[in-house]
């Protein structure tokens, strides 16, 4: 473990990250995860004002993806490339926390005109926990998944669905289902607010439920990030502070932010 902290923590966060899975609901294609400072792909971001990502407007639900970058590829595929804005911390001899946080440029929309279910950006996280055993042997024990201004407190061994490194590089996605207990946990992100949890659900498409834990989720698009497109930011990095000194209106839970307290959190 100390190996993989000195050198940043890439190779750790890349071991035993998410395959994130997008889906849309009434032919209306999500939100996508982007860069935070104009950044892009084939580009990086620039951290000072004036490339901030300009926010994206509430459009009439059931339109959550108006204005926004969206996967742009037909369903049923790997869909394109984003960063992972991580975090590191050692929070005592025994535990580690990783921290995979993804940037939107909004979440929710309106509803009839009168009310906003959803606000300008938009950052969600999961968190994954790190425990040192009795034979001195390190392993994840827990995720925390963000959703609705809290988590989902997951045991690894009770994550629904797991996959193999060989099969993320493989290209495994929708497939094997169900499977416990391998390095990378199957993360669904909900269509609308961009809540995380660990199993599909379709069943309801209102407006109410999207704030809730039956919101809408399923599995049309999914990718697993290139540890290329891993920025460090903590405040010890130019990422970091540019985070922290950035107006992000109500989404203020920014990766340094988070940072702070990240061994705090259940």
């Amino acid at each position: 473990m100390t190996n993989f902290l000195s050198q940043g923590a890439v190779e750790l966060a890349t071991r035993y990250a998410p395959l994130w899975f997008f889906g849309q609901a009434v032919d209306q294609p999500p939100c996508y995860p982007t860069w935070a400072f104009g950044g892009s792909p084939n580009s990086s971001d620039i951290y000072d004002a004036a490339h901030k990502t300009p926010a994206a407007p509430q459009c009439e639900y059931p339109d959550v993806g108006c204005g926004c970058r969206k996967p742009g590829i037909a369903t049923g595929n790997p869909g394109p490339a984003f960063p992972i804005y991580y975090t590191f911390k050692q929070c005592n001899e025994t535990e580690v926390r990783v921290v995979y946080n993804l940037f939107y440029e909004k979440d929710g929309a309106e509803v009839l005109d009168l009310i906003d279910t959803g606000h300008d950006y938009d950052w969600e996280r999961v968190i994954i926990i790190h425990s040192r055993n009795a034979n001195n042997t390190w392993q994840p024990s827990r995720a925390l998944l963000s959703a609705h201004s809290g988590y989902h407190n997951l045991a690894w061994s009770s994550i629904h669905s797991t996959l193999t490194t060989e099969q993320i590089n493989a290209g495994d996605a929708r497939k094997p289902d169900g499977v416990k207990n391998n390095d990378h946990p199957k993360v669904y992100v909900s269509w609308s607010k961009h809540a995380h949890f660990d199993t599909i659900d379709t069943t309801w498409l209102d407006p109410l439920s999207q704030s809730l834990d039956n919101a809408f989720r399923s599995n049309d698009w999914w990718h697993f990030v290139d540890p290329k497109y891993y920025i460090r930011s903590d405040n010890s990095t130019a990422a970091g502070k540019a985070f922290n000194s950035t107006d992000w209106g109500s989404a203020t839970s920014n990766p340094p932010y988070v940072q702070e307290s990240v061994c705090s959190v259940p």
